[in-house]
């Protein structure tokens, strides 16, 4: 068991406390205010989470966490506070547990304790690293509030507050979709969001205690299914305007189209390629298992195209054949609508979700937003009323990396009502739209970064969740070549690779 002592409770370190040390490390947690109960309790592993250090060097059992006060505050700061952050080289190694990594990031950092840290008695500034090892059980900045300001998306609920106070400053502008961009993110400007340093903090917290973190490292390929077919399942109308834009913008598609209509397979089928790299995923459990998200919406709008239900019943029954008859693989893919009519979203999300149900027989409990279109906690909360239990939206459009800092499935929290939810989060961390379409990164690319990223998850053992969709594996224009690159991030990193 793990004794913590802290002069405030709250709902936020109850949180926080349950996620690191019960949900990942495997400990048993108590908390408790008394600080006569905390030192004379026979516990092995105690913490000190307080604003300075309290008879650490009393009781070596004691691990000291510097605490920012963020943990006990029941109120959201304005989004002109930015936290300071620190980068901090690890010089003491712990040859029982070894770190996979050498350095931590943390935000919050303890600026009295600079000096004793660092072993220089000048200040510095957060582009400076200073020093921490395993064995001064001091750590100089608010791991639990970093940790906590990570995975509830602090700064997405400061901006949509700003958002809708009408503050909307040159700097705090939405992106094209309305969307929060990353960009703003601070992981961004402090130049780790492609690095999964929540998970870090949490090996680091385990190496004091002689534990590593219980999860294992998986590869989880996921597809978005914005169009089931390319040429089919339309209106005639709809077919006819296709095919004469086609023939002046795209005549090279005119050969393929006509194969179509004549009885060849649609390129876009959604069993000619996508299914192949999901079933090498066999095996795992219902949430870490394969998911292959439908768009169902019944609106034909300039984001929202997917084909006639009845055409996509039946590639979805083309489909059931090869994952039999448990349908949890399938989850929702709600579709854009504009956040700003909550009632309307609801409403047509609960068509859609009617209709995959109709398809698949079964109530879908996993989601993912069609174009990332997530707003916290808006998107979250609606979910929650329409029974979606898990989401699989936290990650950029338009960049690869670690949107909460994790590549770990974490339960998120509400910081608005202050109380953990239901939803739990799966992190993704690379999509072929953004390395195709944002970043504008060749095939060989996108395949080297594929495994750059696989390789820092795999030493953490957090998840490489990647999004694919069925256009990518077509074989078609304008993603020819690519379905090499979703072949080469669904498959498990080579271990002279880790």
């Amino acid at each position: 068991m793990v004794l913590l002592f802290t002069h405030q409770n709250s709902p936020r370190l109850h949180y926080i406390v349950e996620e690191i040390l019960l949900r990942r490390l495997g400990f048993a947690v108590s908390i408790t205010t008394d600080w006569e109960e905390f030192l004379n309790s026979p516990a092995v592993h105690k913490i000190a989470y307080t604003p300075t250090p309290i008879g650490i060097n009393d009781n070596d059992s004691v691990i000291w966490v510097f605490s920012n006060g963020l943990l006990q505050e029941n109120f959201v700061r304005p989004i002109q506070e930015k936290p300071a952050y620190q980068n901090y080289a690890i010089t003491v190694k712990n040859e029982v547990n070894p770190l996979p990594f050498n350095t931590l990031f943390g935000l919050f950092p303890e600026e009295r304790l600079t000096s004793t840290v660092s072993n220089e008695s000048q200040s510095v500034t957060s582009d400076e690293v200073l020093f921490i090892d395993l064995t001064s059980k001091i750590i100089p900045f608010d791991l639990f509030g970093t940790v906590f300001w990570s995975l509830s998306r602090y700064e997405e609920v400061q901006w949509g507050i700003s958002q809708s106070n009408n503050k909307h400053h040159s700097t705090n502008q939405p992106d094209q979709h309305g969307r929060y961009p990353a960009a703003q993110s601070l992981f961004f400007q402090y130049g780790v969001l492609e690095r999964p340093f929540v998970d870090e903090l949490v090996w680091f917290l385990g190496a004091l205690f002689h534990r590593k973190p219980t999860y294992q490292h998986r590869v989880i390929p996921t597809a978005d299914i914005d169009m089931a077919l390319r040429y089919g399942g339309r209106s005639f109308y709809t077919q006819f305007a296709s095919a004469l834009r086609d023939v002046f913008k795209n005549p090279s598609l005119i050969s393929e189209r006509l194969r179509v209509q004549f009885g060849g397979k649609d390129p876009y089928s959604m069993d000619n390629g996508a299914i192949q790299i999901l079933q090498k995923q066999e095996g795992l459990t219902s949430i870490l298992g394969p998911k292959l998200f439908l768009l169902a919406s019944n609106q034909r709008t300039q984001r929202n195209k997917q084909i006639k239900k009845k055409a996509l019943t039946q590639e979805f029954q083309r489909l059931k054949k090869h994952f039999g008859t448990n349908n949890d693989w399938i989850g929702i893919h709600p579709s854009w609508q504009e956040k700003s009519n909550a009632l309307n979203n609801l409403t047509e999300w609960k068509k859609e979700m009617a209709d995959v149900e109709s398809i698949i027989d079964q109530k879908p409990k996993h989601a993912r937003f069609h174009y990332i279109h997530l707003h916290i906690p808006h998107s979250y909360r609606l979910l929650n009323q329409l029974g979606v239990t898990t989401d699989w939206s936290m990650g950029y459009p338009e960049a690869v990396g670690f949107r909460a800092g994790s590549a770990v499935p974490f339960i998120w929290y509400d910081v608005l009502l202050e109380q953990p939810t239901e939803i739990t989060v799966v992190p993704f961390c690379i999509m072929d739209v953004t390395c195709k379409n944002y970043l504008n990164l060749s095939q060989e690319e996108s395949i080297y970064l594929g495994e750059l990223i696989k390789s820092k998850v795999s030493s953490l053992g957090g998840l490489f969740c990647f999004i694919f969709h069925n256009e990518s594996v077509s074989e078609s224009h304008p993603w020819r070549g690519w379905k090499n690159v979703v072949e080469s991030w669904a498959r498990p990193l080579k271990k002279n690779q880790t």
